[in-house]
């Protein structure tokens, strides 16, 4: 449904009142009725399995998971590959309302990443916020997880052909920084529960001969709190990512009546600590409003004895996103974003490569 069939909608006084006017891109009336316009859809782009020059060699095409929840996948594979690669599992951004796989941004980002790293990518489409509330998109995602450990998706001739089950990375930014967080909570408290029920010490993050999850990238996850930041005190309020921004989409994604100290949005707040954490990279930018969230995140999960390493890699002049080719507004600034992202590129990299199993 369009702009113009909302205001229809308004003329004949089927909608009382706008609750929540997400720049004309999502509207929320007091009615439950939810209005999104078509207005991103111009900037999502197909996949292709005859990649061209700039895409770094790597192919792409869409499967889908699970038809009635509109759960899909882009599986991302580099053409020249002759050998098993390692699978990073993505999840894209956008406060939990916005964007999927195939925005041009997220599109290009795992081009990039399948390309650097040698590795098959598998991005992942869940049900948005405020249709579907948290923890939809984790349960979707947690299905797709699921649907990579199953035979199932070895049914796919590039999965089957390329993917090296045994060398599995959760990677996500922004709300798939967030994503990626509870994933591997509702993993590690399996793999807790089972090490208790058998009175085994045994860390099954390493011991899965055909499946294994060896690490997690979180990319400026997106966490939030009632009690407010000094990297979101000081944000100006013409960032691109800034307070008034964030707390609208916790408004539209946590379950009704929540606040920002729910365990969805404020994790540190609940951490367990005798869960069993594989190793992980945080990666942040200094001028971005999450940055202290961040910050407080890594800072909890290091204190954990039970995680194998976490390591932060910092981006001090960086806003959120910086990754992305579109959030360079300056020219004077490009050489420094694409030197930023040359360095988080090869990060990622290095980290895939160091805690792969041989």
């Amino acid at each position: 449904m369009g702009l113009q069939a909302v205001a229809k909608k308004e003329n004949e006084n089927e909608v009382q009142n706008l609750v929540e006017d997400f720049a004309g891109v999502l509207k929320l009336y007091d009615d439950g009725s939810i209005v999104r316009t078509d207005h991103h859809l111009i900037m999502n782009v197909p996949p292709s399995e005859k990649p061209v020059a700039e895409d770094g060699g790597v192919a792409s095409r869409d499967v889908v998971i699970n038809e009635e929840l509109g759960i899909w996948v882009r599986i991302y594979l580099p053409i020249a590959t002759v050998s098993k690669l390692p699978l990073l599992l993505y999840f894209h951004g956008g406060g939990f309302c916005f964007l999927s796989p195939a925005f041009i941004a997220s599109h290009h980002f795992c081009l990039k990443l399948a390309a650097t790293i040698g590795a098959i990518v598998v991005s992942v489409n869940y049900r948005l916020a405020p249709e579907f509330c948290l923890p939809a998109a984790y349960d979707d995602c947690m299905e797709v997880l699921q649907w990579l450990r199953s035979s199932l998706s070895q049914s796919d001739p590039w999965l089957n052909a390329y993917a090296d089950f045994r060398n599995v990375f959760l990677v996500g930014e922004s709300s798939g920084g967030n994503i990626v967080h509870h994933l591997l909570m509702r993993t590690a408290s399996a793999i807790h529960d089972k090490g208790s029920s058998e009175d085994s010490d045994s860390d099954s993050w390493d011991d899965e001969d055909e499946f294994g999850i060896r690490g997690a990238i979180l990319l400026q996850p997106f966490f939030g709190a009632q009690e407010r930041t000094q990297s979101e005190i000081l944000c100006p309020a013409g960032a691109e990512v800034n307070v008034q921004l964030c707390d609208t989409l916790w408004r539209l994604s946590l379950p009704i009546g929540s606040s920002r100290d729910h365990p969805f949005s404020n994790p540190v707040k609940y951490l367990q600590l005798e869960l069993p954490l594989p190793p992980m990279l945080v990666v942040l930018g200094g001028k971005d409003c999450l940055c202290d969230r961040g910050v407080e995140y890594y800072e909890a999960i290091h204190n954990s004895s039970k995680c194998k390493r976490i390591d932060l890699m910092l981006f001090d002049g960086e806003e959120h996103g910086f990754y992305h080719a579109y959030s360079v507004k300056e020219e004077e600034n490009e050489e420094a974003h694409n030197v930023n992202t040359t360095r988080l590129m090869r990060q990622a990299a290095l980290f895939v490569s160091s805690n792969r199993a041989k």
